[in-house]
């Protein structure tokens, strides 16, 4: 089902148009590009390790898989599908009957079994062993030396670690980085979720696992390469200067008190990008 294109309106847009394996499971473009070549407003997030999250989407909207499945299925910007046609569509292909009479006993083809046959797919698609993995595990030649200083960097004068920590290397949490604007875009974040002043422009933390092949960067895909990522981060962001102009009542988004110039060197640029590279590994669902 995830590489099916008759689920969608179309019947040319499949799940994986957007999340493909040779893209970090991401699509490689900075906005992602759906039904008719709309353009969404908001980068193509990877689906490594999504299967650990609880709050799906850039702004945490889904609480669970399926529904993140059904939200996007629907989505006039995404796969723009009627449901019920959709549906019919895949009961009119006799190949797929004894697949769901495999995985759920019947034949019956639903919208639920379909959004469920989806979701557990995404689940297989993990990465937990990369060389950091092996490294953290005793061995000791895992890691390059530019590697384990760029670790260093990482757990200390680069304060990564306020964000990206535990097993999954983020906080599953949402922040403002400064880099959604007032009205430009899709800069609510998780605002547009919870209404809460402070999460405007909160956008989830991405876990890094396998950060290096799920270019570009950001919610909005602001940052195209790994060193121009480092390089914002180093220079500590921005905060946006309201406008005395505005009346949309929405109010304006704060820099993350976690978001600090860091004064890195570019030797220490250098090996923390090198670092981010040892979480690389092989994901084969």
């Amino acid at each position: 089902m995830f590489f099916e294109p008759l689920l969608s309106k179309s019947q040319q847009i499949s799940c994986a148009s957007c999340h493909d394996s040779e893209q970090g499971w991401a699509d490689g473009k900075r906005k992602a590009i759906g039904h008719q070549q709309q353009q969404h407003d908001l980068n193509t997030p990877s689906i490594i390790n999504v299967a650990f999250l609880s709050e799906i989407f850039w702004d945490g909207r889904a609480k669970s898989l399926e529904a993140q499945v059904i939200q996007t299925w629907q989505s006039p910007i995404e796969m723009a599908a009627n449901i019920p046609a959709a549906v019919q569509r895949i009961q009119n292909q006799s190949n797929y009957k004894a697949q769901f009479e495999a995985a759920f006993g019947d034949t019956q083809i639903n919208a639920g079994r379909i959004a469920t046959a989806i979701a557990n797919y995404m689940r297989t698609i993990t990465l937990t062993d990369t060389r950091f993995d092996q490294f953290m595990r005793g061995d000791r030649t895992a890691l390059t030396a530019p590697e384990i200083k760029g670790l260093h960097v990482f757990r200390t004068k680069g304060q990564c670690m306020n964000c990206h920590h535990g097993a999954l290397l983020t906080d599953n949490d949402f922040h403002h980085l400064g880099s959604s604007f007032h009205h430009q875009g899709n800069f609510k974040g998780r605002y547009a979720v919870t209404a809460k002043p402070e999460h405007v422009g909160a956008f989830r933390t991405p876990g890094l696992r396998g950060v290096s092949a799920t270019a570009p960067y950001l919610h909005n895909g602001f940052a195209r390469s790994l060193e121009a990522l480092l390089n914002l981060y180093n220079d500590g962001w921005w905060q946006n200067a309201p406008d005395p102009n505005d009346d949309s009542g929405i109010p304006y988004a704060k820099l993350s008190p976690l978001i600090n110039e860091l004064n890195l060197s570019r030797e220490e640029l250098t090996q923390l990008q090198a670092f981010l590279h040892s979480l690389d590994g092989s994901v084969e669902p």
